[in-house]
């Protein structure tokens, strides 16, 4: 902008510099439009914004006038109500807990956070990537714990890649904390949605002391999560498709403590995996050396947990070099008792009725087995702003939404559920291993021609889930014909040595 004012200076005329905007009006124009160049890069207050406008003596012509409520404050809410008040709107932010950032313990899920490019690239737009890395631990490869006490690392890129492993709680603070710099969130905790009319796009809130309001809005974004109020509300249309699949198997999840010096118990750097078929012990680390361990199992795994002896069995059987690490206590106290907890899988389309969007887990809430959860709801959130971007209000850009994110959610949806078998069975087999070579060889080779599955999810961010998929179900193709083509010529060689 410096550089079009100085090579056009009699279409620009600068009336305001303070410490914060340059302000100049286009005077060619016959409509006065008010242009202003940052200058600083920190976040200025809305009393200094205000300033600015007043002093030029033109109205505000940001989208105040178009309140969006963002209704939860988890990851995926933190994040689109900080993308839309960068671009001008004023967002209210609603959370039906209190503000996570003043408790000691947090109820809910606590699985660990895994953040690969797709999820890096969204926080990076938004100047977080980097403090969120200094809260991360990197992740190169997983190690198989195989039964007989030996491991196995399988890498997951070719190049030394690698994924970040990171708390719930700590990357939600840190997204909480970028978006209270804005002047135009206002951010509303212990506040419950009673009930929500996509319609109208009124908000039926029940505060702590039990007294409920209706409040409406020109926009409203669900980001409330897998059992969402919002998408609730869009079953009443008949032009909304909705279904969810509770898969067979639970979780539970314990702690591996650190050593009592301090040091770590296992190779950091490391998915450690237990897997043992139908179910599987996984452990992510944390940055005090402790690492949080889930179970991942079918019912009848948990029926035996309901007395000592049965826990014991099951880890003795099972997970035999895990005991020691974890330590008896630890599992007895976690599991004895435990019923685990359900999984769900969720697609719906379209996301998007009249002014209401669906993003993150409210549009497709995902099994943990990809680890791409969060990194697929940060993509969400840069959809939206890309459409943003290119059509410059949200009612545009809502009507663009659906086309451009649903049919990609829904793959990775159905990779997730995929990955499970991978994880818990398929990765012991010699067969799974070699083929991860050949595609990793292949790689290195053809680096254009051939991008290994958890290459292209992980650490492509140009490439569509669904094109991640498409490109799988070709390379299983050309597999397949490769190793027939083997198999007829070592068949043809033995036949034609024995007629010899």
């Amino acid at each position: 902008l410096y550089q079009v004012i100085n090579f056009r200076p009699n279409c620009f005329n600068i009336i305001n510099v303070s410490s914060h905007f340059i302000t100049f009006v286009q005077s060619s124009s016959k409509d006065l439009i008010v242009l202003r160049m940052v200058v600083m890069a920190s976040p200025v207050s809305q009393v200094e914004y205000d300033d600015v406008v007043d002093d030029v003596g033109v109205s505000d012509n940001r989208n105040t006038t178009e309140p969006v409520a963002v209704l939860g404050a988890g990851l995926v809410g933190s994040l689109v109500a900080s993308l839309l008040a960068r671009r001008g709107y004023k967002v209210n932010l609603y959370e039906y807990r209190d503000d996570i950032r003043n408790l000691s313990a947090v109820q809910g899920r606590s699985i660990n956070m895994t953040i690969a490019s797709r999820g890096l690239q969204a926080l990076e737009r938004m100047g977080l990537k980097d403090v969120v890395l200094e809260h991360s631990i990197p992740i190169y490869a997983r190690m198989i714990h195989k039964p007989d006490g030996t491991t196995q690392p399988l890498p997951y890129g070719a190049h030394g890649q690698c994924i970040f492993s990171i708390p719930r709680i700590t990357i939600n603070q840190v997204l909480l904390d970028a978006a209270q710099k804005y002047p135009n969130i206002d951010m509303h905790f212990n506040h419950k949605i009673r009930s929500y009319d996509h319609k109208k796009t009124e908000v039926v809130f029940e505060q702590r002391d039990g007294c409920s309001a209706a409040k409406a809005f020109s926009f409203v974004v669900g980001t409330d999560g897998s059992y969402s109020k919002t998408r609730q509300s869009f079953l009443k249309s008949t032009s909304f498709n909705f279904s969810q699949e509770y898969i067979d198997s639970l979780y539970l999840e314990l702690v591996m403590p650190s050593n009592k010096d301090g040091s770590s118990k296992m190779e950091v750097n490391y998915l450690h995996v237990w897997p043992r078929g139908t179910f599987m012990l996984m452990g992510l680390p944390n940055l005090d050396k402790t690492w949080t361990m889930t179970l991942f199992g079918p019912k009848s795994i948990y029926d035996a947990f309901q007395t000592p002896e049965g826990v014991m069995d099951i880890f003795e059987q099972y997970f035999q070099d895990a005991i020691p690490l974890i330590g008896r206590e630890a599992i007895l106290e976690s599991c004895v008792g435990c019923c685990g907890y359900p999984m769900v899988s969720v697609k719906c389309s379209p996301h998007v009725l009249n002014n209401t969007l669906l993003l993150g887990d409210a549009a497709h809430a995902m099994v943990p087995f990809y680890g791409e959860g969060m990194n697929c709801g940060f993509g969400d959130c840069l959809i939206l702003d890309d459409l943003l971007e290119k059509y410059g209000n949200l009612e545009d850009a809502l009507d663009q939404y659906s086309a451009a994110r649903v049919d990609d959610v829904h793959a990775m949806c159905d990779l997730a559920i995929y990955n499970y078998s991978i994880l818990s069975n398929k990765c012991n087999s010699p067969l799974f291993q070699l083929r991860k070579h050949v595609d990793n060889m292949l790689f290195q080779w053809f680096p254009s021609k051939w991008t290994p599955l958890d290459t292209s999810i992980r650490f492509e961010t140009k490439l569509s889930y669904r094109q991640c998929v498409n490109n799988k179900v070709w390379q299983d193709s050309m597999m397949e014909h490769l190793f027939k083509g083997i198999l007829l010529v070592i068949f043809t060689a033995v036949i034609a040595n024995i007629f010899s």
